[in-house]
């Protein structure tokens, strides 16, 4: 996990560790400094949680939300129960008010068990925290993915908390391109950014 903030970015010596990008491509834990993190309290906190397509839009995204305590826990590869037990540790550190999730994508095609998934997830969270989900899209290698949109969907429905990015829409129409069928190319990663940047600015509507 690690944490960006603007205010410490222009001077304030407050970083416990610096940025660590892996072979994996894991983001490792900063943490801020008790006093410096109450110096910039007003700012909106955001966690990005997820998988290597969360990893794709570290270059992206850290640009864009210079106003938030970004707060990245993003690994290649991982499921959605490893991504709740990654937010639960989390959330030992942090606050989020908004919590971006790119998982799904490598879990498998039954829809009863991902949408247990999601509810534990929500769970964890406070009632005023706004989720931010990608839909999926993945090879069919990987194994089918429609129900597992369907069941966010559905979720989204339920909770008001869960907001979608309807990732699998902007394939189908083009607005994107996946050259291995799961991961984004430079300008998708891009695209993917701007809708979470978006979101959050906005107050996390559906889009």
């Amino acid at each position: 996990m690690r944490t960006r903030n603007r205010s410490i970015c222009l001077g304030m010596a407050a970083i416990a560790a610096a940025l660590v990008l892996g072979i994996g491509q894991e983001a490792s834990l900063a943490q801020v400094a008790p006093d410096a993190a109450a110096s910039v309290a007003a700012e909106p906190d955001v966690l990005v949680l997820g998988d290597s397509l969360a990893v794709g839009t570290m270059p992206y995204l850290d640009a864009l939300l210079t106003d938030t305590n970004l707060t990245w826990d993003a690994v290649d590869g991982r499921t959605t129960p490893q991504g709740m037990h990654a937010l639960r540790l989390d959330l030992r550190e942090v606050e989020p008010q908004t919590v971006v999730v790119s998982l799904g994508s490598n879990d498998g095609p039954d829809p009863g068990r991902f949408t247990r998934r999601i509810r534990r997830l929500l769970d964890d969270l406070s009632p005023q925290t706004c989720v931010v989900w990608f839909t999926i899209v993945r090879p069919l290698r990987k194994g089918r993915y429609g129900a597992l949109n369907r069941a966010l969907r559905a979720e989204a429905q339920r909770d008001p908390r869960l907001r979608l990015i309807n990732w699998d829409n902007a394939v189908r129409r083009g607005d994107v391109y996946l050259p291995d069928g799961l991961h984004a190319d430079a300008a998708g990663y891009r695209y993917r950014s701007t809708k979470i940047a978006q979101a959050v600015h906005s107050g996390c509507p559906a889009l």
